[in-house]
């Protein structure tokens, strides 16, 4: 399965990132983008996609998603590497390509791993 969507630099209409969050709309799965340059990317993911139950469930982490986040940028950066992360948003920031995918694809499955767990909680 598709964990996140790489940006062409000539998307300029935005066209591939739209779809994409069309895509992680329909299917409830985080909204994740990678946008490379020529030797770094930047891997951004919103809350957005999600439906308002969701939102609930991410602002009731107090943290722990950050944290996790953080573990997995700290695992891929380098000394030009830069990160703004809460429950809600993450976006690192100049990472090397190939970790940036890396780093891409781990975070879909913190974000994910963390509302499909927290769904099931608040279910049982």
């Amino acid at each position: 399965m598709k964990k996140y969507v790489e940006i062409p630099k000539n998307d300029v209409d935005s066209k591939v990132e739209n779809a994409w969050f069309g895509t992680c709309r329909k299917n409830n799965i985080p909204f994740i983008t990678l946008k490379s340059r020529t030797k770094l990317a930047d891997v951004h993911w919103d809350y957005i996609s999600y439906p308002t139950e969701v939102d609930r469930i991410l602002k009731g982490l107090d943290g722990q998603l950050r944290d996790g986040a953080i573990a997995i940028f700290k695992k891929y950066a380098d000394s030009r590497s830069e990160y703004t992360a809460n429950d809600l948003l993450v976006w690192f920031k100049n990472l090397e390509i190939p970790k940036a995918k890396l780093a891409a694809e781990e975070l879909y499955d913190l974000v994910a791993g963390y509302v499909e767990r927290n769904r099931k909680s608040n279910q049982a």
